[in-house]
């Protein structure tokens, strides 16, 4: 999906209304003007002069009162509430629930009609039920246009998915957070065990790993295992490279199309179902238990999903670190993504956005308020100062940089705030915040650390996201998904062991569509081509 520019408006005569309202208040608030991006400042705070502050002598804008839901753990008058407050001259009432309990006590209230001002909506199903039943409030694009420019403009060059999520029937509900950054999972091999097998090279296409699996299979190693259990992670890295990725809604030739029963699955399967039968795959993948220890223990030597902190030493809680505890000649590093006949290669990513920020209906007679909100989430999201203390906190106190003198490895939390529940209860999240998620590319690149992001740009450069972001935003998803990602995971289970023959998958098909997939594909189109 392109950019928005130029696309239908939605709610005209409404946006008329409100701009001509926001005009008037527009003339009270801080400077709106957007810059080009965050200053690269090797401090953080030398930020002084962004967009959305506060400069001495301004004319400070009305104090605003803003009921904000956020979904963990926050104390009254926290580091983080204090600082927005201070800030951006609003009042907060901070609704704060356990991760946890988040969607269901959000329902609770939004059902009781005890609707925040201000909330994140985990999922985007969720968010449409409640613009069904008229309990959010309609945001036009040209508002978010206006009052968080530099937050748009990201999201249309980086991360269009995220519109999908705030979109319900041609209108617009919210504006979408950002994931932070288009990424996915390295693989990692155990090379002491390549080379006990006679491999002196790490394999990068998949007639190498064949080849490395068979020597393998000689000193009594399986070549790989994987997490049979899970919709999407099941031998993701080999789908990648047969060009696919199942479950995520793709679109070929302008028609929508789901993984999980493309022509290319059935290929990757053919080969994985082979695999299994020469013995290079642990038989027990399809329980997706004890991948970490058996890596460890040097069951199999090919992990298709590593965290990239895998290999850090520095780390005493990588998978490196408690090799070496255990086996100090035992060794891992990255390889690439295997490429496939076709010269692919690929790892699932979840997109560039993450969720939606929702406003409550009631805000339609408040436009200042939501206003207000905007400027802070842009703030928060695009400028470095901001973004750091809301995050991190303040240097020496809350964190400090990981290799103590500069941003190459990234930040760590100190103690007691590397305890994640005593961090969040300041109000602080740690890489990202209560207040606009992660940041734009920019700064989430920086302080993910120039070491960490030279391992996920060279190990982990190709992934691939849903078209969509997240794959069961479809209206009937809530009918129809659970039933479907069952029927995929027993099915690959079954084709890949040998239980039932390769044209298995040609009934699989036919079952998922019967299913709900039809229905599902349908509306992906019309979704699609709605937004084109």
């Amino acid at each position: 999906m392109g950019q928005r520019k130029g696309k239908k408006t939605w709610g005209l005569q409404a946006a008329l209304l409100l701009m001509a309202i926001m005009l008037v208040v527009a003339g009270c608030s801080g400077n709106n003007t957007p810059n080009n991006g965050p200053a690269q400042t090797e401090q953080p705070g030398g930020n002084a002069g962004q967009a959305g502050e506060n400069q001495p002598g301004d004319d400070q804008p009305e104090t605003i009162e803003l009921t904000w839901m956020v979904n963990d753990v926050m104390l009254p008058d926290s580091f983080g509430e204090t600082y927005v407050e201070e800030k951006f001259n609003v009042k907060l009432n901070i609704v704060s629930i356990p991760r946890a309990d988040y969607a269901q006590r959000q329902q609770i209230m939004m059902t009781t009609g005890d609707v925040p001002d201000v909330m994140i909506v985990m999922d985007p199903n969720e968010m449409k039920k409640y613009a069904d039943q008229g309990l959010l409030a309609e945001v036009p694009m040209e508002m978010i246009e206006q009052y968080a420019p530099r937050t748009k403009a990201e999201l249309d060059a980086n991360a269009p998915q995220g519109w999908y999520y705030t979109e319900h029937r041609g209108k617009n509900y919210g504006i979408p957070t950002l994931f932070g950054g288009k990424t996915t999972t390295p693989g990692s091999w155990r090379v002491d065990l390549l080379e006990k097998a006679g491999v002196t090279e790490i394999p990068g296409t998949i007639e190498e790993m064949e080849a490395a699996f068979e020597a393998l299979k000689g000193i009594g190693v399986y070549g790989m295992s994987s997490n049979g259990n899970s919709d999407y992670l099941t031998f993701q890295k080999i789908f990648g490279a047969f060009g696919v990725m199942p479950i995520q809604w793709t679109e070929r030739d302008g028609q929508m199309m789901n993984g999980a029963v493309m022509p290319e699955a059935k290929e990757a399967l053919t080969l994985l179902a082979d695999w299994y039968q020469k013995g290079y795959i642990d038989p027990e993948f399809v329980t997706g238990q004890d991948l970490g220890p058996k890596f460890l223990d040097g069951i199999f030597a090919y992990n298709d999903n590593s965290s990239i902190f895998s290999i850090d030493e520095t780390d005493p809680n990588s998978a490196l670190s408690a090799l070496k505890n255990i086996n100090p000649e035992g060794d891992i590093k990255f390889g690439p993504l295997p490429t496939g006949p076709r010269g692919e290669s690929g790892g699932w990513s979840w997109g560039t956005a993450a969720n939606g920020i929702h406003f409550g209906a009631h805000m339609e007679n408040e436009p200042e308020k939501i206003q207000r909100a905007l400027e802070i989430i842009d703030s928060v999201i695009n400028d470095e100062e901001v973004f750091v203390e809301l995050a991190y906190g303040q240097q020496g106190t809350h964190w400090e940089y990981r290799n103590g003198t500069d941003l190459t490895m990234g930040v760590k939390q100190l103690p007691p705030y590397d305890d994640t529940v005593k961090l969040r209860e300041e109000g602080i999240k740690g890489g990202e915040t209560f207040f606009g998620g992660r940041p734009n590319f920019d700064l989430f690149y920086k302080y993910y650390g120039e070491r960490l992001k030279e391992i996920n740009e060279t190990y982990a450069g190709n992934p691939v996201a849903d078209l969509f972001g997240k794959p069961d935003i479809l209206p009937s998803a809530g009918q129809y998904w659970g039933d479907l990602k069952k029927l995929k995971i027993e099915a690959y289970a079954a084709i890949i062991r040998g239980d039932q023959p390769i044209d298995y998958f040609d009934s699989f098909v036919e079952q998922w569509n019967s299913m709900g997939g039809e229905q599902l594909r349908t509306e992906a189109q019309e979704l699609y081509d709605s937004l084109q």
